[in-house]
């Protein structure tokens, strides 16, 4: 058999998850005792599983009222001409599209962490602007939306069900009220006991701040080292919302909601609807959901681009668990999440329901406007033909297909270096937080990613793959079962932990005075959390100090389990590694690249063979022989020949399909080379 390197190819579908949770902590139990309401606010069903585009009736208008964070002034289908932060004078855009614009408008900027590139976030204050602050990746989506919301004095609303009272709740510009107007629990009334600056300030005066408003947190992970902190406090989203806002009635607004709501809401047709997706815009939201409720991925699309007709690229921001500032990710790794059928794909989940039943996908907001004096969220006109009712799971369904036709390839060489990126960048996490499972989980599907493009376009075998990628710290760090594991609740690891953990495994691999394997760091039922065998070598170490117990950083229906379970593995292993045979490699010195130096061909190979290179093999023996070279045409066209040893010609295949194949009379010569110079 021979086989060669492609030049060209198809993108193959990587997949990468990273959670985002909507369950509280601590900062969500302050929030909880002053509203007297307890939470998140989980989705409201439909009778029939649906959402039409007039949405469902809401709250009264509640101008004025007490509750109100903002006035709304506008409304979304307004078209005004005046020039804004990412839109010129007369752009004719209403205010969707100026939204769209406006996140369109963000830069790539460095992390504050160095471990890749965030955006930048613009404001319509005197040219003010920060880095993307550190969000779970639902919060991106509310925050961005709210935002501009409140800033441009635009209708927002989304809906939850409040467990406690068994009723649909709402928040929005009005603030947190029932279906009557009525303030929600404790809830603040935002306009009687907050300050809006926005008719005081003026550019070139000091910003204005309120210190309680800065001194708030979404969690012990919410940390924003680029901006000043209250002294004796850590900058988080309250420090940020102050930054970014001079009405602070917004700044409150925005810290309740994102401590209330998360990806299921977002998931849920009241508030956002399923988009076509040629129709992909800006703004809007790419959801993963592996279960009705808890742990999912909110994507928010950034920017998009129809390179030819018909064919799109889109860049994306994602956030995670631990927080962190949203990454932000090129085309070329965001396809894979398009493709992906956890967004709402084919398939079901791991209780038998549907995929594209539990909400994922690429999403809309819904535009909050008045109908007969109420607030509803509806799909405006201009939408409506990209408009996917929930219930119609068939068109759901078809959605990562349907991307995988319109978002343009990607080459192989690319592909390659996006999936050795992905596993990168869940290690450099697992570096900082090494608890975290959605970092494992990803590096994990990045390599499955891997072994399928090695396999396709560069005829590398999965052991050869590890031999050349894998790391010990991937055996040390192995996946673990998600809902079956304590670890994976524990947002509290530090990048001191990890060094803990390392020491340790080098320290095992010593002691063995052989290769072992490593033992992985879970939960193992020892000691007082579980996590004696680390606790201990740090204390042995001089490092007692700085190892974490355990903490439940989420609300963790499984922290009672003895031992942690292992997801099933991979890779291969990690004692075999060294077994693997050297990767082939497309050799740029002459080899076999004439009859002189021809190759003794006696038994099947693997081969690359190099762009305007040939190579030759030598048939030995007596007697009728074929010699079948085996490749795939559409990656490079290669010819065949077979020579005498004098070098006349005795047959030649120069077929279009995926193999050739010569016949000759022992000993003779095979020549095997690009058609037009293909590889």
């Amino acid at each position: 058999m021979y086989r060669f390197l492609p030049a060209f190819s198809a993108l193959l579908a990587l997949t990468l998850v990273a959670a985002c949770s909507t369950d509280g902590n601590a900062y969500f139990d302050e929030a909880a005792d002053e509203t007297g309401v307890g939470g998140p606010f989980t989705p409201v069903e439909s009778e029939d599983g649906s959402f039409d585009v007039s949405g469902v009736t809401g709250p009264p208008e509640l101008a004025g009222a007490a509750s109100e964070v903002w006035a709304v002034t506008r409304a979304w289908d307004d078209v005004e001409g005046e020039a804004g932060i990412a839109w010129a004078a007369n752009s004719g855009l209403d205010w969707e599209g100026k939204y769209d614009a406006w996140v369109a408008s963000f830069e790539p900027a460095a992390n504050a962490d160095g471990s890749g590139q965030t955006f930048q976030i613009t404001t319509p204050y005197g040219g003010r602007s920060f880095p993307a602050p550190s969000l779970e990746c639902a919060e991106v989506a509310f925050m961005l939306r709210g935002v501009f919301s409140a800033w441009y004095e635009l209708p927002f609303m989304i809906q939850g069900w409040n467990a406690e009272a068994r009723e649909v709740m709402f928040a929005g510009h009005f603030g947190f009220v029932d279906r009557r107007g009525n303030v929600v629990g404790r809830f603040p009334n935002f306009r009687t006991s907050y300050h809006d600056y926005r008719g005081e300030w003026t550019e070139g005066q000091p910003w204005p701040s309120d210190t309680r408003l800065r001194g708030y947190r979404l969690a012990d992970d919410d940390e924003n080292p680029f901006i000043d902190p209250v002294p004796g406090k850590v900058a988080g989203g309250g420090a940020y919302f102050d930054e970014l806002l001079l009405n602070k009635r917004a700044g409150y607004f925005l810290r309740l909601l994102l401590l209330y709501f998360g990806s299921v809401n977002l998931a849920d047709g009241s508030n956002m609807f399923h988009v076509q997706p040629a129709a992909i815009s800006p703004g809007d939201v790419l959801l993963h959901r592996h279960q009705r409720v808890g742990t999912g991925h909110t994507i928010p699309v950034m920017r998009v681009r129809e390179p030819a007709e018909g064919r799109f690229e889109a860049d994306v921001a994602t956030g995670n668990i631990p927080r962190r500032q949203p990454k932000w990710e090129a085309s070329a790794s965001a396809k894979t999440y398009f493709v992906d059928n956890d967004g709402g794909g084919t398939g079901d989940a791991s209780d038998g329901t549907p995929l594209a039943k539990l909400g994922g996908g690429l999403r809309r907001f819904r535009t909050a406007r008045l109908v007969d004096g109420r607030w509803r969220n509806t799909v405006r006109v201009a939408d409506r033909e990209f408009f996917i009712d929930d219930g119609n799971l068939e068109a759901v369904a078809a959605r990562p297909m349907q991307f995988e036709e319109i978002m343009a390839e990607v080459p192989p060489d690319q592909q390659r270096e996006v999936a050795i990126g992905q596993i990168e960048d869940a290690r450099n996490h697992l570096r900082m937080y090494p608890s975290s499972c959605s970092a494992r989980e990803r590096r994990e599907v990045a390599f499955e990613s891997l072994y399928r493009i090695m396999d396709v376009h560069f005829f590398t075998n999965q052991l050869a793959v590890d031999a050349e990628f894998r790391l010990i710290e991937d055996y040390v760090f192995a996946d673990l079962d998600y809902e079956a594991s304590k670890t994976c609740c524990w947002n509290g690891s530090t990048s001191a932990m990890h060094e803990i953990i390392m020491d340790y495994a080098a320290a095992e691999q010593t002691a063995a005075g052989m290769c072992m394997v490593p033992t992985p760091f879970m939960n193992e039922g020892m000691g007082a959390d579980g996590y004696e065998r680390w606790r201990a070598h740090a204390a042995s170490i001089g490092r007692g100090a700085e190892w974490v117990a355990w903490s439940e950083g989420e609300p963790c229906a499984w922290r009672d389990v003895t031992t942690d379970t292992l997801a099933p593995a991979l890779g291969i292993a990690y004692c075999d590694l060294a077994d693997a045979p050297p990767p082939l490699t497309c050799d740029p010195e002459p080899t076999n690249n004439d009859a002189a130096s021809a190759t003794p061909l006696t038994e099947p190979i693997d081969a690359l063979i190099c762009a305007d290179d040939e190579d030759w093999f030598r048939v030995e023996g007596t007697g009728p022989a074929q010699v079948r070279v085996s490749f795939r045409h559409s990656r490079g066209d290669l010819d065949v020949e077979a020579l005498d040893l004098e070098g006349g010609r005795l047959a030649q295949s120069t077929s279009s399909s995926d193999e050739e194949l010569v016949a000759g009379d022992r000993p003779f010569m095979v020549r095997v080379f690009g058609f037009s110079s293909a590889s």
